[in-house]
């Protein structure tokens, strides 16, 4: 037993063994998520507008609402992409050269005959790698290809002729060091990026790896019967054996099952939904392979040793074969996944067969006999292994024949693919080389129409290249070809997408209905379709499509938001409330936390599910996370006006101030504004609502109609007044009804009058009804409600209480803080311009009533306190237009007594000039 143990040591390399494990691993990896990251579904987030109600402002008898506008999230999906995977070519290329070395190691051991055998594949590897296309050396002459064909081949010729003697291990090392210095080369001579060089060489190295893994697959092709033999005879005692009839039973089924593969044109459906995928019955079949390698010695011993040879062949084989699937599935590239699915069926189908036949031939006696067959199937008597392995290999070519040889159009569609990737991402990078984009389509065309017409990829691709171009109608043409070749999901939803318009109702109902016909069981189609009938009175379809959505998707994030979205559309609150119970939204989902926010928005009693306080979160915004943080911050301000912290108005300026948030500009200074005003800050409130409502557009109107209410909640009625006119003639609906209350509050009965007869008078019949509704408020024996208190009136009543008390610095600072944060609080800054009177400090008054002025310009108080003041501080020439104006508004006797006072204040301010200009130079003590 220790020679055999000894031999098993140094002829199973454990390591390569792991490496080729890996590889098969990494196919299964990207066999679930290659597809996911080349061509996404992503879900697209659509704002619908809804008017919320934050908050009331008293008029008189009535409350006028403070609404702004909301938006019910809803989600489609979208197909992004393909994306090329730069890692997945990366790791493509390790294990392609990671076999390479290990094989010319290997072979370089050989005799000459499988010497030159195995070089072979090495050669036709380093040609089909288009090295030259890189422009190494800054030439594309082929000399990078001469160094390594030169170095490569030369060294293995040289270890084969000259060093017989020497170790595997050091074979392997100095391949190792020669393919690690040709790589380090070619990437520092490359003229084009690593990623892009990693990206050409792997698509170029598609042939080579597709040629292995078709060897891969011939030679593990009957391994799935051998290994049913196996399970029948393997038993240490002949009872615990099957016999010839199970034999039979199961390499029969297998075998037919196969066959009947073939014979559907590659298509199978073994269980509704669930189709046979040749690939997978590889990995059985590689596994198999391995551990029956020693025993299948007698057929291949001849040429290549198992202890020194065949061990180290076939997983390094397996390796780069897996490294080329892998990079298929990674890339979700259409013709070579469906080369590599056509080709494994039918070898395994036909070689499977005539393996079959030749196991009966041969041993049906010995496995009715119970034997062990397994341990001597490539040992034959009768029928020698090698005719009938040949006789099906000349089975799978007639059958190529048969239709028009189409692997080679294939594997070179697939090659096209991943250039027309590449080639299309090199185009974005730079929009205005038009050269590359006509390239890529040019690749994407060769391999969709030429090569392989049933091209997804390059359809995608092609479709890709288009709306980065905005080439709208190209890019529904493309997909729309992609859908006469067969359905799928994913091109179905992206041709949607296009039809976003109400024009394209129709056109994008009838792909979606198509495509879920065809595949009833996707969600994103359901949904999608929920979605666009959203855009007709048919809610009852809406409902319909959203149940068949939760149904094959439970649970999902787009249909918790879109059912939740729905309630509230409908307004149908207690179901939304259900429905918002069973939400569990997570941070992930910023669709579903917004739509969360407006029903709390729309409720009184608190949500279930509870949410968070807006804040930090992602510096470029969608329309998704845009909705979460604008309504997050509507509800505090709202409800929650503790969270209006200053981390979260910093938060709110920095969005504003990148520039990927452009589009979201106006409505995050809107925010900033509304939470300053909610936090008492009246003042930086409407410094940052004022370019908001710069303009004459509804948008403006809307900000104007909101600055006006804040100035009727602070008690400056008639600057109200006009604000609220001039929000009305630029279109805001409920302006010129606030207005009428605002002027009723201001001590203008005839301009009430005359504001509510426009109103009855309007050819609108909702200015009717406003007019209306105003004449019945204000006849209506009603008391008045109770004001808040307005901003300052607390700092007044500090000031007035520290004046008081003779503590004049305390009075100044609060006096100070009324004309620097609330300068619109009237009697405040009347009370604030006395007090600098009484003080002395003419020019603190005057400042402190042109700051009053610049929010109340037409209050006749401040005006004619303003005159006295500028007379005071020896500024007369800037009251002339206040006087000129007060002249205008003051009754007659009124205006007298104005013009007495401005006099003697003028003669005042004079005799105290002329006093202080007279007094002596020197002190009369001196």
């Amino acid at each position: 037993m220790k020679p055999h143990v000894a031999a098993s040591r140094t002829t199973r390399p454990g390591w390569l063994v792991w490496l080729a494990a890996l590889a098969v691993g990494l196919v299964g990896y990207y066999y679930f998520t290659g597809e996911t990251s080349t061509l996404p579904l992503r879900t697209v987030p659509h704002l619908q507008p809804l008017v919320l109600t934050l908050d009331s402002v008293a008029a008189g008898p009535v409350y006028l609402p403070v609404q702004a506008s909301g938006f019910v999230t809803t989600l489609t999906h979208d197909v992004a992409g393909p994306y090329t995977q730069p890692v997945a070519a990366g790791l493509f290329l390790l294990l392609l050269a990671v076999a390479l070395v290990g094989w010319v190691a290997v072979v370089s051991t050989l005799a000459r005959g499988p010497f030159v055998a195995g070089m072979v594949p090495v050669i036709f590897l380093l040609l089909s790698l288009n090295t030259e296309s890189l422009g190494l050396f800054g030439t594309s002459e082929r000399y990078f290809l001469y160094l390594m064909l030169g170095l490569i081949g030369g060294v293995a010729f040289g270890l084969h002729a000259f060093f017989e003697e020497l170790k595997l291990h050091w074979r392997a090392l100095i391949m190792g060091v020669i393919v690690a210095g040709l790589s380090a080369l070619l990437y520092a001579q490359s003229l084009l990026p690593a990623q892009e060089t990693t990206l050409q060489l792997a698509a170029y190295a598609t042939t080579g790896g597709a040629v292995l893994l078709a060897l891969v697959v011939l030679w593990v092709s009957v391994e799935n019967v051998r290994a049913l033999l196996w399970l029948n005879t393997q038993a240490e005692q002949p009872g615990g054996r099957f016999g010839l009839v199970p034999f039979i039973l199961a390499a029969g089924l297998y075998v037919g099952m196969l066959l009947l593969y073939v014979w559907n044109n590659d298509t199978l459906e073994l269980w509704p939904g669930l189709m046979l995928d040749p690939l997978l019955l590889l990995l059985p079949a590689v596994v198999a392979g391995w551990l029956g390698l020693r025993l299948r010695g007698p057929s291949y011993g001849e040429w290549v040793p198992y202890r020194q040879g065949a061990a180290q062949l076939y997983p390094l084989a397996v390796l780069g074969g897996a490294g080329a699937l892998s990079y298929a599935f990674a890339t979700a590239n259409t013709p070579l996944l469906v080369a590599a699915r056509s080709f494994t069926g039918a070898a395994l189908a036909l070689l499977g067969a005539i393996f079959l036949l030749y196991i009966l031939l041969n041993f049906a006696p010995l496995i009715r006999q119970r034997l062990r067959v397994y341990r001597v199937v490539f040992e034959p008597r009768r029928l020698p292994f090698y005719p009938v392995y040949i006789l099906g290999l000349g089975g799978l070519v007639f059958m190529q024949s048969r239709q028009g040889f189409p692997l080679p159009d294939q594997v070179t569609a697939a090659q096209f693919n991943l250039l027309g990737d590449l080639t299309r991402q090199q185009s974005e990078a730079a929009p205005d080389d038009l050269a590359q984009a006509g390239l890529a389509e040019r690749y994407y065309a060769e391999s969709g129409d030429v090569l392989y017409r049933a091209n997804l990829h390059a359809e995608l691709g092609r479709a890709a290249l288009y709306r980065f171009r905005q080439q709208r109608q190209n890019e529904i043409n493309s997909l729309r070809r992609a859908l006469l070749r067969g359905p799928n999901e994913k091109v179905s939803v992206r041709l949607a997408s296009l039809y976003n318009q109400p024009d394209d109702l129709f056109e994008g109902l009838d792909i979606l209905r198509r495509g879920l016909k065809q595949q009833p069981r996707s969600a994103a189609l359901a949904g999608d379709l929920a979605q666009l009938f959203t855009q007709t009175a048919l809610t009852d379809s809406v409902a319909h499509y959203l149940d068949k959505a939760e149904q094959m998707a439970p649970g999902s994030y787009f249909s918790r938001t879109n059912q939740l979205a729905f309630f509230l559309n409908q307004n149908l609150l207690t179901e939304a409330r259900q429905q918002a119970a069973k939400a569990n939204a997570r941070v992930s989902e910023p669709a579903l936390l917004s739509n969360l926010a407006v029903l709390q928005l729309r409720s009184t009693a608190p949500l279930a599910a509870g949410l968070t306080a807006p804040g930090a979160g992602p510096l470029v915004l969608d329309a998704a996370s845009f909705a979460q943080l604008y309504h997050g911050v509507l509800l505090a301000v709202a409800q929650h006006s503790a969270q209006l912290t200053p981390a979260l108005f910093q938060h709110l300026s920095q969005l504003a101030n990148q520039p990927a948030n452009a589009d979201y500009y106006e409505q995050l200074l809107f925010l900033q504004a509304l939470g300053r005003h909610a936090r008492g800050q009246e003042l930086l409130a409407r410094q940052l609502l004022l370019p908001l409502a710069s303009g004459t557009s509804a948008t403006a109107a809307y900000y104007q109609q909101l600055l006006g209410l804040w100035q009727l909640q602070q008690g400056q009625y008639a600057t109200a007044a006009d604000q609220l006119g001039f929000a009305a003639s630029h279109g805001a609906p409920q302006a010129a009804e606030m207005r009428v209350y605002a002027l009723a509050l201001s001590g203008e009965p005839d301009s009430v009058r005359a504001a509510t007869a426009r109103l009855l008078a309007s050819a609108d019949s909702a200015q009717q009804r406003q007019g209306q509704r105003v004449q019945q408020r204000l006849a209506a024996p009603v008391r008045a409600n109770q004001p808040p208190a307005h901003i300052g009136a607390s700092w007044l009543a500090a000031a007035q209480a520290a004046e008081g008390k003779g503590e004049v610095q305390g009075a100044t600072a609060n006096y100070q803080r009324i004309v620097r944060e609330a300068p619109f609080n009237e009697p405040a800054i009347l009370a604030a311009a006395a007090f600098y009177t009484r003080q002395h400090q003419a020019q603190a008054a005057y400042a402190a009533l042109r700051a009053g002025l610049n929010e109340n310009p037409a209050s006749l108080p401040l005006l004619r306190a303003y005159v006295l003041a500028a007379a005071d501080a020896g500024l007369a020439e800037y009251a002339a237009e206040a006087l000129a104006q007060l002249r205008r508004r003051l009754p007659a006797a009124a205006a007298a007594t104005l013009a007495a006072e401005y006099t003697a204040h003028q003669a005042a301010r004079a005799a105290a000039a002329a006093s202080f200009s007279g007094a002596p130079t020197s002190s009369p003590l001196q």
